[in-house]
């Protein structure tokens, strides 16, 4: 380091040192230097990747997105769905989905750059229900929430008058009342029975999750007729009977 300082008022004169042995004490003193900044700046390099390190780690995986029921998957072709509820089956786990999404569509991913899979369609029953597996383990399985966040953990048969709840990505939370029960109902020369009937409304477009009734899971949508404005109804796949064809349970 230099400094300026005024200078200094004559001295005697003394007898000259040696040149060269000043020239090596001057740069013995210069590498030390050198070399204690150098070992500073490594250790504080090193230091701020280490704490780096774990900023970038989480970044990485909250861009995963979760998928929970109430959640939207994407396909191919910019198309996208809900997902109804999370089951389990034996070790694996699969997401629910109405049946006129797994119909035409084999693959599933988390987002909808379809950058992030998630698994392929196992099962498609048109027009009632789907399954696709949870082939990526970076995909978080949820679990479903109802309306007013609470967990949905049981399932309900429904009841004529039943109180119910109907979640989407489009609709947002809906409330209405069970109808019928057994319904049988014609969706364009495909006959289906054992429907649930309800005065939720529907429309066309409408990408919607689970019927629930409080904190209890009771069917998966189908279809319907009408719409928001003058009234409608819409069907639901009573969610009981499709859990015990394939021995799942809701996660």
């Amino acid at each position: 380091m230099s400094n300026t300082h005024p200078a200094p008022a004559p001295r005697a004169a003394r007898p000259p040192r040696p040149r060269a042995a000043l020239t090596a004490l001057l740069a013995l003193l210069c590498l030390l230097a050198l070399q204690t900044g150098g070992t500073a700046n490594a250790t504080e390099a090193s230091a701020t990747a280490e704490r780096a390190a774990p900023t970038s780690a989480l970044a990485t995986a909250d861009a995963v997105p979760l998928v929970a029921g109430g959640d939207t998957v994407y396909a191919d072709a910019g198309y996208s769905c809900t997902v109804v509820v999370n089951l389990a089956i034996g070790t694996g786990h699969f997401g629910l989905l109405p049946g006129s999404c797994t119909d035409s569509f084999p693959h599933w991913y988390a987002d909808p750059q379809l950058t992030t899979p998630i698994g392929p369609t196992v099962s498609s029953q048109y027009p009632t229900h789907g399954l696709f597996a949870y082939d990526n383990p970076a995909v978080p399985v949820e679990q479903t929430t109802s309306c007013g966040g609470a967990p949905l953990t049981t399932v309900a048969n429904p009841v004529v008058g039943q109180a119910v709840t109907r979640s989407g990505s489009t609709t947002g939370c809906l409330s209405g009342t069970v109808t019928g029960v057994n319904v049988t109902v014609n969706f364009g020369g495909q006959v289906v029975t054992g429907l649930i009937a309800t005065n939720l409304c529907w429309e066309p477009g409408f990408r919607d999750g689970a019927l629930t009734s409080r904190t209890a899971l009771v069917g998966i949508p189908v279809g319907g007729s009408g719409n928001c404005a003058s009234g409608g109804v819409s069907y639901f796949q009573p969610l009981a009977p499709v859990l015990a064809a394939y021995g799942a349970t809701i996660v």
